[in-house]
């Protein structure tokens, strides 16, 4: 263990176990509401430590990361009722769970008739799309693949934060639609080597969810499909990816089902044909939830397998504890198989 990694876990374990939750006062809500107008920043501090057990020889056994984060949420509801407002989110670093992503940037307008937004922001393909549940540091789609390992998909491989206009239908006996479109997706764009980026163009996406109480459950099935052309230069496929899940909850329980179709999309090389099934449990409550998802992605050459277990707990309401344990396991046509374990614990502190 490095000195660096060791002064941080030391850290992360004093501060959560230096004083009881009660102790604590809690920190006032930075938040201004005056005439229709209503404003919330949100900022903090996350602390993250990984411990790493693999077979690769080179890799660090343990690791971390510091995370600073700043949000704005601004609304001002009309005489009408029409809500209008912005959501801005920056931070140091790029999350890899999608709980807790940020760099959103993006303006909306919400009323009877659905809710219209522009700027960066997740399209209707991630929003609407039910698969295996997700908490704290993501589990199977979390924080561990910031050390080692590969993410599951989730749903259909779409244009993450890309600017776009999107439009979301209000929800009419259960159902729900969406779509959008992204002038121009990048990854990577800067790379000298253009094979190296992902430039997706005109790139839409389509999502549908549905809905409906049967007892005691709330159960749902969603599907999504994004597509685009991909930048000549790139020599990459195009984006053609589907999905399609389901997720049953019943109180504080979790339920979720996908299947997850990637094809060739955004591969340098045909034939990658890349598909996915993921599912998991999750029990949520408002002080703590945890989680346990497992993913198996298949394709021509090459077959990867996640288990995760996670959850959070907040010790107040400024400060919250989060963990997971992900268990991979990746073989690559022609390469020795990867394999193991990475462990995470996080302790954040927002205002």
């Amino acid at each position: 263990m490095t000195k660096l990694a060791f002064r941080r876990a030391a850290l992360l374990a004093a501060a959560s176990t230096a004083f009881p939750a009660t102790a604590v006062a809690q920190v006032p809500e930075l938040r201004i509401q005056s005439g229709g107008f209503d404003i919330r920043l949100t900022a903090g501090v996350a602390l993250q430590g990984a411990l790493i057990d693999d077979n690769q020889p080179n890799n660090d056994t343990s690791d971390g990361e510091l995370d600073l984060f700043a949000r704005i949420n601004a609304e001002w509801t009309s005489p009408g009722g029409i809500l209008i407002g912005a959501n801005i989110e920056q931070s140091n670093n790029d999350r890899e769970t999608e709980t807790l992503d940020t760099g959103e940037i993006y303006g909306f307008a919400a009323g009877t008739f659905g809710r219209f937004e522009i700027g960066r922001q997740d399209g209707p393909a991630d929003v609407l799309a039910f698969h295996a549940p997700q908490v704290g540091l993501g589990q199977v789609r979390g924080d561990f693949s910031r050390y080692a390992g590969s993410q599951a998909l989730m749903s259909a491989l779409d244009t993450r934060d890309s600017f776009k206009l999107i439009y979301l239908s209000p929800p009419i006996s259960g159902l729900r639609g969406g779509i959008s479109w992204s002038p121009k997706a990048k990854q990577n764009a800067d790379a000298v080597n253009p094979r190296l980026r992902t430039i997706v163009k005109d790139a839409v996406e389509l999502g549908l969810q549905f809905q409906q109480p049967v007892g005691d459950w709330i159960l749902g099935v969603s599907g999504g499909y994004a597509f685009g052309n991909a930048d000549a230069i790139t020599t990459r496929a195009d984006l053609d990816s589907w999905s399609i899940g389901t997720e049953a909850r019943r109180g504080p329980l979790r339920l979720g089902l996908a299947y997850v179709d990637r094809g060739d999309s955004n591969r340098l090389t045909p034939g990658f044909n890349q598909s996915e099934i993921n599912g998991g449990m999750a029990w949520v409550e408002d002080k703590w939830g945890v989680s346990f998802s497992v993913a198996q992605t298949d394709a021509s050459t090459q077959k990867i397998t996640l288990f995760g277990l996670g959850g959070f707990y907040n010790l107040t309401p400024n400060i919250q504890l989060r963990a997971d344990i992900v268990n991979f396991r990746e073989k690559r046509a022609g390469d020795p198989v990867e394999k193991g374990t990475v462990g995470l614990l996080e302790l954040q502190f927002s205002i």
